[in-house]
C-alpha cells in the first residue's frame, strides 16, 4: 500500500473550471488560510490548555488557533462570511456557526510566542542514506513518542496467515480456530522466522495528532453548508423509504443514517487516517499514515478534487448499504429461479473466505474459523438473511424465501459455486463501502483493530478484533454508530485511492473528471467496478452473465448524480457508459 500523491496528468491541456461548478452555487466557499502565530501577540488564549482550537479575542470570530501544550500552534483566519464555529472547530457560515464568547486571558501576554510552520502531510518514503531516529520518526508520522512496547515474543508459525512478516512485531499469535491470525513470518520451508525491527511503534496509547491542510476548510465548510439536503435527501430514513429496493421490509428493522456519524468518520479518517507500517528503500522501517483524500493542497482545484472524492464515495455507499437500510449483504444472487441460503459464502462467483490478499499482504488476512456462527438482521418481509455456521448445525441450506422469511430447507440448495454448506462463511460484506471477504477484514483488523493494538501501533478500535467479531462493524449500539462508516472510508483509502493499474490511475482519473466537467460516467462505472469487483473494467470473471455488472452501473450513476445535487453541485454531463 502506498500513500497517494495527486499528480496531474499532462496528456492534454485542461480547462479551468467555472469556480461556481467547483463549488455549491447555493454556498460556494472560499478558502481558509492558514498562517503561522504572530511573533507578538496581544494575548494567549491557549494559556492553561493542553490541546484543542478556541477563538483568538477581539477578532469578532474571525481567527481562532490550535493549541498543543498551552501555546497557540498554528493560527487560522476565516473568510469573509464564515467565522468559528467551536461545536465543529472549523470555519463556518456565519448564520449557522456557534461561537461563544471571547475567552479570557489569564496571563499577560508572552514576551515572545514561537512561530512554527504549518503542519504537512508526512513524507511517502525515508531517504536511503539517513536513518531517523525513533522520535523523528514518530514526529513525522504524526504521533506522540511515548514508551516503547515491551520485547516482542518470539514469532511462531501461523497456520494459513501467510508468507511474509507483519512489522513491527509484538502481536501475540492465536490459533487458526479463534479467528485471529498469528505473527510472524513463515519460510518456505515452514519455519517461522523472527523480526526485530529497527524503529519499536509507540506504546499502544499512542494517539494519531490530526493533519489539516489550509484548503480543509473549505471542504467541510461546503458539507455543513448542505447538511440539511444531504441528511434528508441522502441519509433520512423517512425520505430514503421510496427509494429502498426491499419495499416490502418492515420500516422499523430499516437502517437509519445520521449526518454527524458520517461527517464525525469523514473528518477523523481524513485528518488522522490510520497508522502504516513501511520500509524504505534502504530497509529502514518508519511508520507512515494513510487518510481520506480531500485534495491536492498546492493545486487550483484542490478542494473540489477533495469534495468530489467525498460524493464519489458517498454515492458508492448509497449503492452499497444505504438505499435498501442495510448494513448487512442482503441476498441477492438468484441462481437457477431460487436464492440459496449458502449465498453466505460468496455472490455473483465470488468465495469470500477465499478472497485472498495480494502475497505481500497475506499476513494481515483474517484465519477461517470453521466454527464461528454469525447471522445477519432478521427483517421482517424480507428474505432469510445470511448466516454461517459450521456442518456439525447446518449440513446443508436451502432457499431463502421472500413471502415468509423462513428457509425452505427440504432439499440442498447451491450457489454459484456449488455451495450447499455454510461452514466458515462468515465474511459477507458489511459496512457503507461493504467489507467482504478474508483480506478486507483482516486488513481493517490489522489497521484499525485489536491487530494494530496487540502489535504497539495506534488503532482506533484497540479493543475490538474484527477477524473474530466481523459482525460488529453492523452493531447496533448508538455508541457504535460510526463504525460502518469508518469501515467503509477505510475500504475506500485501501482499495479505491490507492488504485494504480497501467492506464488507470485512481487519483489522476479523479482530477481529469472534476477537471472535465464531471461528465464522463465511465469513470464513475470504473469506480463501481473496483469497489465491487476489485477492477476498473467491469465485468470480472462470474459477473458477466448475471446482468448485475449492467444493472449496477446504471443505478451508481444516478445515485452519484443524487448525491452530487444534494451537496449543491449539479451534474451537467450524461452518463456514457459505451
Amino acid at each position: 500500500m502506498t500513500t497517494i500523491t495527486a499528480t496531474k496528468s499532462m496528456k492534454r491541456p485542461r480547462r479551468r473550471l467555472d469556480p461556481l461548478f467547483l463549488l455549491a452555487s447555493s454556498a460556494t466557499i472560499t478558502l481558509t488560510s492558514l498562517l503561522p502565530a504572530p511573533a507578538r501577540a496581544e494575548c494567549n488564549p491557549c494559556e492553561g490548555l493542553s490541546t484543542g482550537f478556541v477563538q483568538i479575542p477581539k477578532t469578532e470570530c474571525s481567527e481562532f488557533v490550535q493549541c498543543n501544550d498551552g501555546a497557540m500552534a498554528q493560527r487560522f483566519t476565516c473568510q469573509a462570511g464564515l467565522i468559528y464555529d467551536s461545536t465543529i472547530n472549523q470555519c463556518n457560515w456565519a448564520h449557522s456557526a456557534t461561537c461563544g464568547p471571547d475567552p479570557e486571558c489569564p496571563t499577560p501576554a508572552p514576551t515572545d510566542v514561537p512561530t512554527k510552520a504549518p503542519v504537512t502531510e508526512p513524507p511517502v518514503t525515508a531517504s536511503p542514506t539517513y536513518s531517523p531516529t525513533k522520535e523523528e520518526v514518530l514526529i513525522n508520522a504524526g504521533l506522540k513518542p511515548g514508551n516503547p512496547p515491551p520485547p516482542p515474543p518470539s514469532a511462531s508459525s501461523s497456520s494459513g496467515s501467510g508468507g511474509v512478516p507483519a512489522w513491527p512485531s509484538g502481536g501475540t499469535g492465536t490459533s487458526a480456530g479463534t479467528g485471529g491470525v498469528a505473527s510472524g513470518a513463515a519460510t518456505s520451508s515452514g519455519t517461522a522466522t523472527s523480526v526485530t525491527p529497527v524503529i519499536q511503534a509507540v506504546e499502544p496509547t499512542g494517539e494519531l495528532t490530526p493533519i489539516r491542510q489550509p484548503h480543509f476548510d473549505a471542504v467541510f465548510a461546503h458539507i455543513y453548508a448542505n447538511k440539511i439536503g444531504i441528511a434528508n435527501q441522502l441519509l433520512s430514513l423517512s425520505q430514503r423509504l421510496h427509494s429502498i429496493r426491499s419495499s416490502t421490509v418492515d420500516k422499523a428493522d430499516l437502517r437509519n443514517y445520521a449526518f454527524m456519524d458520517f461527517i464525525g468518520a469523514l473528518r477523523s479518517m481524513a485528518e488522522e487516517g490510520y497508522v502504516v507500517p513501511k520500509v524504505d528503500a534502504a530497509g529502514n522501517q518508519f511508520l507512515d499514515r494513510n487518510v481520506f483524500y480531500l485534495g491536492n493542497h498546492d493545486s487550483d482545484n484542490g478542494a473540489a478534487v477533495g469534495l468530489i472524492n467525498v460524493v464519489i464515495f458517498l454515492s458508492q455507499a448509497l449503492a452499497e448499504s444505504i438505499a435498501v437500510g442495510s448494513c448487512d449483504e442482503l441476498n441477492t444472487d438468484a441462481v437457477d429461479g431460487f436464492l440459496p441460503v449458502s449465498n453466505s459464502c460468496g455472490q455473483y462467483g465470488r468465495n469470500y473466505q477465499n478472497m485472498y490478499c495480494a502475497d505481500d499482504e497475506r499476513f494481515m488476512e483474517c484465519a477461517v474459523d470453521g466454527g464461528m456462527m454469525i447471522r445477519a438482521k432478521e427483517r421482517n418481509g424480507d428474505v432469510t438473511p445470511l448466516y454461517c455456521g459450521p456442518k456439525s448445525v447446518y449440513e446443508y441450506t436451502g432457499t431463502a424465501n421472500y413471502v415468509n422469511g423462513r428457509e425452505g430447507d427440504e432439499v440442498p440448495v447451491e450457489n454459484r459455486l456449488g455451495r450447499t454448506d455454510v461452514q466458515g462463511c462468515c465474511w459477507w460484506g458489511r459496512g457503507t463501502i461493504q467489507t467482504r471477504g478474508i483480506c478486507q477484514y483482516g486488513k481493517l483488523n490489522y489497521f484499525l483493530g485489536a491487530r494494530a493494538h496487540q502489535e504497539g501501533r495506534p488503532a482506533r478500535y484497540p479493543n475490538l478484533d474484527f477477524c473474530a467479531t466481523p459482525h460488529v462493524i453492523c452493531s447496533e449500539k448508538r455508541q457504535d454508530a460510526e463504525i460502518e462508516w469508518v469501515s467503509g472510508l477505510f475500504r475506500w483509502i485501501d482499495a479505491v485511492q490507492s488504485y494504480d493499474v497501467p492506464g488507470w490511475n485512481y487519483i489522476r482519473k479523479l482530477e481529469e473528471f472534476v477537471e472535465d466537467g464531471m461528465m464522463d460516467g465511465m469513470f464513475i462505472h470504473g469506480v463501481s467496478g473496483i469497489v465491487t469487483q476489485g477492477w476498473h473494467d467491469a465485468p470480472c470473471e462470474g459477473m458477466a452473465s448475471t446482468g448485475e455488472e449492467l444493472r449496477q452501473a446504471t443505478e451508481r450513476w444516478k445515485y452519484f448524480r443524487q448525491v452530487a445535487e444534494a451537496f449543491g453541485l449539479p451534474v451537467r454531463g450524461i452518463s456514457r457508459q459505451g
